[in-house]
């Protein structure tokens, strides 16, 4: 199951209202951040400092910055074409449709969380499957299905969205600096700005 929040549209909330909401909140039209991911599992634990431009819906460019032995990887997706970046070898490698989700770096997120390929809203119908009432504030339950041409996997989602934006449950990732709608030069996402970020 898959646990996001959005806030509350209005009393009478659709399915697609809340996942609009909920991914507009997750990606805006375009940004610009900084952030930590750390990843755990149960033998070791990890943090990587990375920085992040996209251009929804066809362009991000995602580069670590440390620890030193991941310095310089970075993630580049060009409409549906994905490639990642390994400066230790100084290889792209072109990432193939079959390997999107796969995880990234280890985390439990993959290639296509990271990149946004795909989208809630246009790849998926969703119903509003029940409602919690019995927290503090209500909780909606939207199973969402995919479209017979979507490029997923996954037969069904489900999303457990509170009215008041607080999450279910969560994954932690500290951002310290992002910046949402504001121009990003088109000339970043390249192959040439994946290899050398100068």
């Amino acid at each position: 199951m898959v646990l996001f929040s959005a806030p509350l549209l209005a009393s009478t909330t659709s399915a697609v209202s809340l996942i609009e909401r909920m991914e507009q909140l997750l990606w805006s039209d375009s940004s610009h951040g900084r952030s930590t991911m750390r990843i755990e599992s149960d033998y070791w634990t990890r943090e990587l400092q990375l920085e992040a431009w996209m251009n929804r819906p066809d362009h991000t460019l995602i580069r670590i910055h440390s620890p030193k032995k991941e310095a310089g990887v970075g993630s580049l997706r060009i409409g549906d074409a994905m490639w990642n970046y390994l400066p230790k070898v100084d290889r792209t490698i072109k990432i193939p449709p079959s390997m999107m989700l796969q995880p990234w770096m280890g985390s439990n997120f993959s290639n296509d969380d990271l990149v946004k390929e795909s989208s809630f809203v246009d790849d998926y119908t969703h119903e509003v499957a029940g409602v919690d009432d019995s927290g503090e504030v209500p909780v909606y339950r939207v199973v969402s299905t995919p479209r017979p041409d979507a490029p997923v996997v996954w037969s069904q989602l489900e999303f457990e969205i509170r009215a008041d934006a607080i999450p279910v449950s969560r994954t932690i990732i500290h951002i310290e600096s992002i910046e949402f709608d504001i121009p990003v030069d088109e000339a970043l996402f390249s192959l040439r700005r994946l290899r050398n970020p100068e």
